[in-house]
């Protein structure tokens, strides 16, 4: 199967990236847009749409560095714990690669989340355990009978922690240089930390000046990178010995973790970019969805969502200002979690005769 050309997908930036493979499995991902958004008047707002990836989700860059190096390496299946963006991520890459995939997931998974992964072919098993747990358990078992551990955590796979660097490299080549700010929704913290080591890359090369400042955004039920944050700690044995977070049922599970695996290296990019962490909850990032979709035309997920509020906290904090160039990080598509969003928001639809369906339209 010919792969596509990689000067139309992230790996065109091939060269920067710190392995060289000759040739990469893709199926066009990165090089998404910015789209400019009018939901903070008076401030460049723009979202790089990560969901034009080819699943919908920035874990495309992650898993088509993930199943090169895989194939490389003469890997037989792909193994990732996940019931959402990256096990949909995983199982298209794997196939691509020739290669097979699992998905391993906790109990509860919702049918509607994880046929597409049965549909590219992936295997599903579920586990009566926690997604850190599991992780840690499928990670021991890397390189063993011919599986390749792809979950994208740096812990597991330290390979394909790099990929989200072509954010950074994109971002500077459509801008002209960094944004002031960049926010991001944080789970695992891994995606955070490989943007900002891309942008540090950039300034020791002397493509631009001066970093952006990182701002993340996590759950307010999981909020350990946050407290972590404020409480100035700096090594992982402090960080993981932190009292669990309140935890609990959410709509924003893609960025859910007690302890996120991969803390350490968004503290030490928060702190070196002098950014911050904001907090909030399902009910701000479900209404959110919806502002978000009225006013800019882009349906993404309630863990991108929960950016919104967090960027109206900034301008009313003086983080951000007029003159600035802010860009927000939507990660993932509404699509996949419409059975989730369906489940909390109910539909407004108006009822009509054909005698006053005009008078109706006409509103």
């Amino acid at each position: 199967m010919a792969d596509i050309v990689s000067g139309n997908s992230m790996w065109r930036y091939m060269d920067l990236l710190p392995n060289a493979y000759p040739r990469p499995v893709s199926l066009g991902e990165g090089l998404t847009p910015l789209v400019s958004s009018g939901l903070l008047p008076g401030m460049d707002l723009r979202w790089k749409d990560e969901t034009r990836n080819p699943t919908g989700s920035h874990k495309d860059r992650a898993l088509s560095l993930a199943a090169t190096d895989a194939r490389a390496k003469g890997a037989r299946t792909m193994v990732v714990v996940s019931a959402g963006s990256t096990g949909l991520s995983n199982a298209a890459y794997a196939a691509r690669a020739g290669l097979g995939s699992v998905a391993v997931m906790s109990a509860g998974a919702q049918r509607e989340r994880i046929y597409p992964l049965q549909a590219l072919g992936s295997r599903l098993v579920v586990v009566d355990a926690g997604i850190d747990q599991l992780i840690e358990a499928v990670t021991a078992l890397a390189g063993r009978d011919g599986i390749y551990v792809a979950s994208t955590t740096q812990s597991a796979n330290a390979v394909q922690a790099e990929a989200a660097r072509t954010i950074a490299y994109e971002l500077v080549d459509d801008l002209g240089t960094a944004p002031d700010v960049l926010v991001v929704p944080v789970g695992g913290g891994g995606t955070l930390g490989a943007i900002h080591r891309g942008f540090v890359q950039l300034l020791q090369n002397g493509r631009i000046a001066r970093l952006p400042r990182l701002i993340a955004v996590v759950p307010s039920r999981f909020d350990a990178l946050k407290r972590a944050f404020e409480a100035g700690i700096e090594t992982e044995e402090v960080f993981f010995a932190m009292a669990a977070p309140a935890g609990g049922p959410t709509v924003l599970n893609k960025i859910a973790h007690g302890h996120p695996p991969d803390g350490m290296e968004a503290l030490r990019a928060l702190r070196e970019s002098k950014g911050l962490v904001y907090s909030f909850d399902d009910d701000e990032a479900m209404l959110a969805v919806g502002e978000i979709g009225a006013s800019d035309g882009l349906y993404f997920e309630p863990s991108t969502a929960i950016l919104l509020p967090a960027l109206r906290a900034m301008a009313r904090d003086g983080v951000i200002v007029a003159g600035q160039t802010v860009v927000a990080l939507g990660c993932g598509s509404g699509f996949r979690e419409t059975s989730v969003l369906l489940d909390v928001v109910p539909l407004a639809i108006e009822a009509a005769t054909m005698s006053t369906l005009a008078d109706i339209l006409a509103r």
